[in-house]
């Protein structure tokens, strides 16, 4: 098992593209991505350019891993003082091709339940802390300890840090995995105009 995050493949800035496609093809059942965009190839178009603002995003401000230079999983983290988003530093750090497809992909039907967790998220968790923005694993490694070993690799940290870390979910089955590694939910929330719930959690370090 990893022991920390040394043992992790840090990702450099040629490696942006090819993690959006990984937490794209990690991501494509995510209820909310589902609910929003039925058509599959649309969905697909839409993630890719979400998450390449993403991977973008945390890559300047935060630190980005993945289990290897294959991806076979892909982890966003940033710190509490970059979060939200801000459009200023998005232009500094996200590709350039990214902020052109980000609406022509249609990616942002998604912005009023990124708005209402980011909402929530600053309501719950309003001291300082670590962010696991994403974290995704290929479907053919999923099961296999992959996001285990990513998690588990930065909460070595954290905790060396007295840092708590936090998460949101809208996917029932992920919040025992979290629950497992020591989050505790701090709020289940009705994410306005759809039939999905938000999952706010939190692990307090150890």
């Amino acid at each position: 098992m990893v022991a920390d995050l040394k043992s992790l493949y840090r990702i450099q800035k040629s490696d942006i593209k090819p993690a959006a496609k990984a937490l794209t093809e990690a991501f494509r059942n995510y209820p909310l991505l589902v609910y929003k965009y039925p058509d599959e190839s649309q969905r697909n178009k839409a993630a890719y350019y979400f998450f390449l603002v993403i991977v973008g995003y945390g890559f300047r401000w935060g630190e980005v891993y993945a289990t290897s230079p294959q991806m076979e999983g892909v982890a966003v983290w940033y710190s509490s003082e970059h979060f939200p988003m801000r459009f200023c530093k998005m232009l500094l750090s996200v590709p350039f091709s990214a902020l052109l497809g980000f609406p022509a992909s249609g990616a942002a039907r998604m912005q009023s339940a990124a708005n209402f967790v980011e909402a929530r998220h600053l309501q719950v968790a309003p001291a300082r802390h670590w962010f696991l923005d994403s974290i995704g694993v290929l479907p053919q490694y999923q099961g296999q300890g992959y996001a285990g070993t990513l998690i588990r690799a930065m909460l070595a940290r954290t905790d060396k840090e007295r840092l708590p870390v936090f998460l949101d979910t809208m996917d029932e089955i992920d919040v025992r995995r979290y629950e497992h590694l020591g989050f505790k939910v701090v709020e289940k929330a009705a994410v306005p105009k759809t039939n999905l719930n938000n999952w706010a959690m939190l692990k307090e370090a150890q």
